[in-house]
């Protein structure tokens, strides 16, 4: 299973050239869809919110600073994680097979990075390894991230449901209020946790 689920990310083409990176914000997270480039985490479930991380570091290349394509909708503590890091030091090479990172907007994110079938972040390749020890994510909860994302949708679906036909059957009632239950006490697991 792919880290960003059934959301697809691509940046798009046509973007204002603006002098601050942060007035890319509204457009980045739209493209993202709302979702952290690098662990997938929606920002309706981060406690730290969310910023914009440079894939090539500014301290690597300057020139990048506002460069569309190299912002990366990023939660608080993956872009923490990742900071500064860029192991190859050339700002032209973004891993060598074994160090490194894979732009999370590209295809090639999905062959080094994902999910088991509980919804845990895995690594694939040595790059992947690497990732996946820079943003920590064997000390990180992202299974219980996973399993609130996916309750939240069902939740919503019920929702919608509800909306659609205004009645709810006794099993889809007693399933929203399971649902929301188990999403309560995930989400106060997870803000505990201070992802």
């Amino acid at each position: 299973m792919r880290v960003h689920g059934e959301l697809k990310i691509s940046r798009r083409i046509e973007v204002p050239l603006e002098t601050n990176y942060a007035n890319y914000r509204g457009p980045l997270s739209e493209d993202f869809n709302n979702i952290c480039g690098y662990c997938g985490k929606s920002i309706y479930f981060a406690r730290k919110g969310f910023e914009i991380d440079h894939f090539v570091p500014i301290s690597t290349d300057k020139t990048r600073e506002t460069d569309y394509n190299n912002l990366v909708f990023s939660c608080f503590t993956c872009n923490r994680k990742k900071a500064k890091k860029w192991p190859t030091k050339n700002k032209d090479l973004c891993h060598d097979g074994y160090k490194g990172f894979v732009d999370p907007a590209t295809e090639e994110y999905d062959s080094h990075l994902g999910r088991n079938k509980q919804g845990a972040i895995e690594h694939y390749t040595d790059v992947g390894k690497y990732m996946y020890g820079v943003f920590k994510f064997q000390l990180r909860p992202t299974e219980t991230v996973w399993k609130s994302m996916e309750l939240f949708k069902r939740k919503e679906k019920l929702y919608q449901l509800k909306r659609d036909n205004s009645k709810l059957s006794i099993d889809q009632m007693e399933l929203f209020v399971a649902i929301q239950e188990e999403l309560d006490n995930l989400l106060e697991y997870l803000l505990g946790k201070g992802e």
